[in-house]
């Protein structure tokens, strides 16, 4: 690989995000650029004399910098960008360097040590004028596709911003955050894909609606401006945190919220949960393409046990349903010593299980965040659902827990397979979560053949 390479993907993203609809001229004379180019990216060594009008022009100038712009002349002026790459080389973040403090760490939800760490070492480094020692290189903009961008926005002249590339995949978005003076105001979402747009707008209306209740220990963001199809919604973090990475009564508080002014009681065929369950199932009978890197052997044995699992529901039976966040992990949440202080409801959805949440954190903080198996996922379930507000749900609302966690297996595990069977680039966090859903159904199945014995 090139030393210092720029990946187009990230070009193709910086074009969407500043110059969509434009073509894209990469002048490339040390040859950093690493990805294949489709019919609208033109890469070239030397800046042509004429025939770049229409495009925009990435020239990348040494190991370090690349400029940016539709025209070139005396005339204009350039804004002057730091990026932070991934660990894999990608772009993770970039933001003015005449930003006056390290606004892109609002971006930055440090559940882990480790993180926390490279957080603290950011402030101090940019308190000492250092922030550069940090960073992964610059981008010389344009400065009036930034305006326009802050301009789209509603950014005033007094906030500055930066900006968070997001997960790749179809439902990638751009995060600008927005800052006044010391602190984040609010962030705003810039969907990337047609998958995305519908997810803000989803976010955008649960939001608006259940910010109509008075919750006295859920605390979720303010939608203030709609513009354009982005979402600008206010910043939830409080003043003072404490952990948010494990199921405390402050979470489960925050859930029996939610279902006081959302439950419900259907069948299973009748429900939201199930109506998704079913389509991703009759999905995944298709003849599957492994073209990502994804296990075809390990996610077809994987997809044989989901249906076997599927195939053991008695879907006439009653549940009891209400508002899901759909991604309630420690990394979408703040909290304080009363409240819980959630974010990121593009997921969310009415009519599903309840507990659908707890046994989301449950496997994801497990498997992702601590790198363990799954029984250390049901050593962790067994432990919350002894919580006694939780047994007070289970009585009031007559849930089955165990068939829940059944139905949030087939929910989530068929959703996630159908995503990752469509990822041009697959994550390696795919292949844990794998390993661990098939302990998952294979246990369940186990428990479901030893009662019909």
């Amino acid at each position: 690989m090139n030393q210092n390479p720029i990946y187009l993907t990230d070009l193709l993203l910086l074009r969407d995000l500043f110059a969509k609809h434009h073509s894209l001229l990469i002048i490339d004379p040390l040859h950093r650029l690493v990805g294949e180019c489709s019919l609208d990216v033109i890469v070239l060594d030397i800046l042509p004399k004429y025939g770049y009008q229409g495009s925009l022009v990435v020239e990348l100038d040494d190991f370090h910098q690349m400029s940016i712009y539709l025209k070139k002349n005396t005339a204009i002026s350039f804004a002057n960008m730091a990026f932070i790459n991934n660990p894999d080389g990608t772009i993770r973040w970039f933001f003015p360097t005449v930003n006056r403090v390290p606004g892109h760490l609002s971006l930055y939800n440090a559940v882990s040590v480790k993180a926390r760490v490279y957080k603290w070492v950011s402030q101090i480094a940019n308190q000492f004028g250092q922030s550069g020692l940090l960073t992964s290189g610059l981008i010389r903009m344009q400065q009036n596709l930034l305006d326009q961008v802050k301009k789209a926005n509603d950014v005033t002249a007094e906030e500055d911003i930066s900006f968070f590339t997001g997960t790749r995949g179809a439902t990638r978005k751009v995060v600008m955050e927005i800052h006044n003076q010391q602190s984040t105001v609010a962030f705003v979402k810039i969907p990337m894909t047609s998958m995305s747009e519908e997810l803000v707008k989803k976010e955008t209306e649960m939001l608006i609606e259940l910010n109509k209740y008075d919750f006295t220990t859920l605390s979720l963001p303010k939608v203030s401006k709609k513009i354009d199809g982005h979402a600008r919604m206010s910043n939830v973090k409080p003043g003072i945190t404490i952990s948010a990475d494990k199921i405390t009564s402050i979470h489960i508080k925050a859930l029996a919220e939610l279902y006081a002014i959302s439950h419900e009681r259907k069948a299973i065929y009748d429900s939201t949960a199930w109506e998704t369950i079913s389509a991703n199932m009759e999905w995944l009978k298709r003849d599957l393409l492994f073209t990502n890197g994804l296990d075809s052997k390990s996610t077809t044995a994987l997809i044989k046990l989901l249906r076997k699992l599927y195939n053991t529901l008695s879907v006439g039976e009653s549940i009891s349903l209400s508002v899901s966040h759909g991604d309630f992990t420690p990394w979408n949440m703040y909290c304080d010593e009363q409240r819980l202080f959630v974010y990121d409801w593009e997921m969310s959805k009415n009519g599903i299980p309840m507990f659908f949440d707890l046994f989301h954190f449950t496997y994801q903080s497990t498997i992702l965040q601590q790198r363990k198996d799954y029984l250390s996922v049901k050593n962790s379930i067994n432990h919350w659902q002894e919580k006694p507000l939780v047994q007070r749900m289970v009585q009031k609302y007559k849930i089955n827990i165990s068939l829940h966690e059944k139905l949030y297996l087939l929910f989530t595990v068929s959703y996630y397979l159908r995503q990752y069977l469509n990822e041009k680039e697959l994550l390696n966090q795919s292949r844990w979560m794998i390993k661990a859903w098939t302990e998952a159904i294979s246990y369940q199945l186990e428990s479901v053949s030893n009662k019909s014995h």
